[in-house]
């Protein structure tokens, strides 16, 4: 398999020796441009200090050039870059003939290799790279003579890590069903499609339909509790605009008291004692009612800051069960590339042990490449972009 390797590597470097095709531009590449515009009264060259500088193709595919708006780079060569700067620099700054624009790459963006590699990790990105070239520098496919005396305890390990994996996936399936039922507010928890027929999803189920049931019945009784308080409240104003009526028919009834004892005190025909009490009983009745008013005043705000705590807790479930459902997601992603690369070393336990996977016999190592999400097959002669994700799996084919 080495031999075949640096055979095929040597075939590649040749081949590459030809006529390569330009490099186009991808994502976190590090440009350095350079502006510079012809002074024809000086007969020289003056550098755009201001704009000249590094610049980095961004996740998106464009570049964040000063004063202009983003420009495309992923998926062009670096004149045609230079090219479009310089375009829409005259057509942005009016200018009569367009600036000199240079664009060499700095740095470019890193691949990554991982899988049945002797060392996985990242790996500078350079022109024509290859597949073949990518494992040679991630020391090659993981074939050490060492691994050939590992013992059937390898096996043992290296399939119980695997299972243990499986199992946590499959809790995590079941979790962010849990997370949509209560997103939806649905009171059964949907099985996932991956978990359809397994043999343990009844009981992974059960568990989380019991922790939706509590997280349901907790939200409800935070809810009933805040409506049980606005209700008192509904129910506190209510009493106090009764007394309120009350109170308003008394303070008239003494005002209009007040008003005939006065007349009949200037006659000389009552007391002024008479006159004192009325008006002591008027400012009473006065008082209480400003206390009625206000005591129903602050009822009423009480009712509203109830509603505005019922809202926010309605809000703040939402947010965390979302924040939640992203964790879970990501939880998911990165468990399913350690499987992945788990069920690599429990073939390459079984190659190397002697120990048979049911229904799997001759190795052979399979190549692919991630590219913006997505996984396609690949061989040895397969160009890499920048970003790239280089896997080698050994698998025991039938």
């Amino acid at each position: 398999m080495r031999l075949a390797l640096g055979l095929a590597i040597g075939m590649v470097w040749m081949g590459g020796a030809q006529a390569a095709s330009p490099y186009k531009l991808g994502v976190s590449d590090t440009l350095r441009i350079k502006v510079v515009q012809w002074k024809a009264g000086s007969s020289t060259f003056e550098e755009w200090t201001a704009l000249s500088g590094e610049y980095v193709v961004g996740a998106d595919g464009t570049v964040n050039f000063p004063m202009l708006n983003p420009i495309e780079g992923a998926g062009k060569t670096s004149s045609d870059l230079a090219a479009v700067l310089g375009a829409t620099l005259q057509q942005t700054l009016g200018l009569s003939t367009a600036p000199t624009v240079t664009v060499e790459i700095s740095t470019y963006g890193p691949i990554y290799v991982t899988g049945d590699v002797g060392t996985p990790g990242e790996y500078p990105f350079a022109p024509n790279l290859t597949v073949v070239k990518a494992i040679a520098l991630a020391g090659g496919e993981r074939r050490s003579t060492e691994a050939v005396a590992r013992p059937e305890r390898e096996m043992l390990t290296t399939s119980g890590a695997l299972t243990v994996l499986l199992e946590e996936h499959r809790r995590l399936l079941v979790r962010r069903a849990r997370l949509d039922a209560e997103l939806s507010g649905l009171e059964q928890i949907a099985v996932p499609p991956e978990l359809d027929g397994a043999p343990d999803v009844g009981a992974l189920v059960g568990s989380e339909t019991a922790i939706l049931s509590a997280q349901r019945r907790q939200a409800e009784a935070q809810s009933t509790s805040l409506t049980d308080q606005v209700s008192l409240l509904n129910r506190q104003i209510e009493a106090f605009g009764q007394k309120q009526t009350g109170t308003e028919a008394q303070l008239a009834s003494a005002r209009d008291q007040l008003e005939k004892i006065t007349a009949l005190s200037d006659d000389g025909l009552a007391l002024a004692s008479r006159v004192t009490s009325l008006q002591t009983s008027v400012s009473d009745l006065e008082s209480r009612l400003l206390d009625t008013q206000t005591t129903t005043m602050q009822a009423q705000q009480d009712i509203a800051e109830a509603e505005r705590e019922q809202s926010r807790l309605t809000d703040q479930r939402l947010s965390d069960m979302s924040l939640e459902r992203q964790t879970v997601d990501g939880q998911i992603a990165a468990l399913q590339l350690k499987i992945a690369t788990q069920q690599g070393l429990v073939q390459e336990a079984a190659l190397y042990t002697g120990v048979s996977v049911a229904g799997q016999t001759a190795p052979t190592i399979a190549y692919s490449i991630v590219r913006n999400g997505e996984e396609v097959a690949a061989d040895l002669n397969t160009s890499i972009e920048a970003g790239d994700v280089v896997v080698a799996r050994v698998e025991l084919t039938p």
